[in-house]
């Protein structure tokens, strides 16, 4: 039975993932009357959790970067006055190549190029690393500034052509070009392409011949600035969502959002809420099912054709003979697993002295590679059981073949898009949002506005998108946007 509840909220946010609560953590600050409506039964999105026993597994070997000044994450954090304990790592990633040679990715700049130069002599890496660096850090202001992109309406407009963003309009060019025109001859094939595609898979969601040199330059230097979360990296997902706790705002899980009227009567399976202003947070493709206008804007969108990214995901307890201090980790491979497009995996750990995450002695692994959702069958028949158990197969060959001291491991498990789509509610299990592209420029990512009066678009699938940050600077530039927090 259906009955309506008699509040009305200033904002109603759907989805708990880190856009959402980001969002509304900002709203409650300024003491709006805040609704967070998530479908899934915890908070964090993508960026999630779960537990089996006495150990606490990440969803996603994702990583939480963004936090040195005047970064997204160390706005929000001192906006909002937020615990902390995160840990900076000097060594943030180690990289096993295809031909079997271990790089070290670290933090320090004079460090990386000393170990490019030591495993690949001869090459000018100090000019192209240094020229990314650049590009990256005015780019993240620029990203700042230029809250009002892309433009919709005149005054957007206007914010844009402001003398401090016209200053830095050469930074546009980097978005014409495709990363590979300023790739060194040396990095043109071979391990060197092998290691930059890699790393941009996981940050941009394509390659150095598709990606834009801006969007490449921060995709290849985020690991300066990488951190780990002591109780995972839902850990700040939880601590937003005390905030909007603390702060008058509602969060109300298992609550999914089956339809919106145009007067913004949002419908979940046993109630109704009324709001002042709704954002969605969900990934475009999934507002086409919400309101007929909903669905004809969908339809529009350039977004709307193609297929795009989602994840195989593996999590393992795991008892290595000594314990793993280096966290992170991407193995490349000379062929991907059964039903994966991506040649490498990523690893996560948990700190072997992070007793949040396992007892003493283990510690959690979270592995992800990229797939896509046409390539597994669209319900749980025995065909995609028996897929599953052989990625598990060739996912622990893989961990074996790299860890030389595993002695045990438990809780083994196997997640690919219809584990998203069960969990996350995602559409196809599409996960990362829309890959940063030459040939997709940001201006035709979807707008935050939409054809329902007072409904707006947020998240990974509107600009610029992409990961914990990127969505956090998304939340940010919408405050700015429609609040006035310059």
């Amino acid at each position: 039975m259906i009955f309506m509840n008699n509040e009305t909220f200033d904002d109603i946010i759907i989805g708990a993932g880190y856009a959402g609560l980001s969002l509304a953590a900002l709203l409650c600050e300024q003491s709006r009357k805040v609704l967070v409506l998530e479908s899934h039964s915890l908070v964090g999105g993508c960026a999630s959790y779960f537990k089996r026993s006495d150990f606490h597994f990440d969803v996603g070997a994702t990583t939480l970067s963004g936090l040195s000044r005047g970064m997204p994450l160390n706005l929000l954090i001192k906006k909002l006055n937020l615990k902390n304990d995160f840990k900076r790592l000097d060594l943030p990633m180690r990289i096993k190549l295809e031909n079997g040679v271990i790089l070290n990715r670290y933090a320090d700049f004079e460090k990386w190029i000393e170990e490019l130069n030591e495993i690949f002599p001869n090459i000018d890496h100090r000019s192209f690393w240094t020229k990314l660096e650049d590009i990256s850090t005015r780019a993240w202001a620029l990203l700042g500034d230029a809250w009002s992109f892309p433009p919709q309406s005149l005054s957007d407009i206007f914010n844009l052509l402001n003398p401090k963003l016209i200053k830095q309009a050469d930074l546009g060019l980097y978005l014409l070009q495709p990363l590979k025109n300023i790739l060194p001859k040396e990095y043109q094939d071979g391990v060197l392409r092998s290691f930059i595609d890699e790393q941009l898979l996981i940050s941009t969601q394509t390659t150095s011949h598709d990606v834009p040199i801006l969007m490449g330059a921060l995709g290849l230097t985020y690991p300066s600035d990488m951190y780990y979360p002591k109780g995972g990296i839902s850990s700040l997902a939880l601590c937003l969502s005390d905030f909007i706790s603390n702060n008058g705002g509602t969060l109300l899980l298992n609550s999914k959002v089956e339809s919106i009227s145009d007067e913004l009567e949002v419908s979940t399976h046993d109630q109704k809420y009324k709001a002042k202003r709704v954002i969605s947070t969900l990934p475009i493709w999934n507002l086409s099912s919400l309101n007929p206008k909903l669905s004809n804007w969908t339809n529009s969108q350039a977004c709307n054709d193609g297929e795009y990214w989602s994840a195989i995901t593996a999590n393992l307890a795991i008892k290595f003979r000594t314990p793993k201090n280096q966290l992170y980790h991407q193995i490349h491979l000379k062929e991907p697993l059964s039903a994966a497009k991506s040649s490498s995996l990523f690893v996560s750990l948990s700190d072997p002295k992070d007793g949040t995450r396992a007892p003493e002695g283990w510690q959690t692994l979270t592995l992800s590679t990229h797939a896509l959702p046409s390539d597994f069958p669209s319900d749980r028949n025995q065909i995609y059981k028996d897929l599953k158990i052989q990625i598990l197969k060739e996912i622990k060959q893989c961990l074996y073949d790299y860890f030389d001291d595993i002695e045990e491991t438990k809780f083994e498990s196997v997640g690919t898009p219809l584990t998203f789509v069960k969990y996350t509610n995602r559409h196809r299990g599409r996960v990362g949002g829309i890959p940063h592209s030459v040939n997709f420029m940001p201006w035709k990512w979807p707008k935050n506005v939409t054809p329902l009066t007072n409904f707006f678009h947020l998240g990974d699938t509107s600009f610029p998108g992409q990961g914990i940050v990127g969505v956090v600077q998304g939340s940010l530039n919408f405050m700015k946007r429609y609040h006035g927090e310059k």
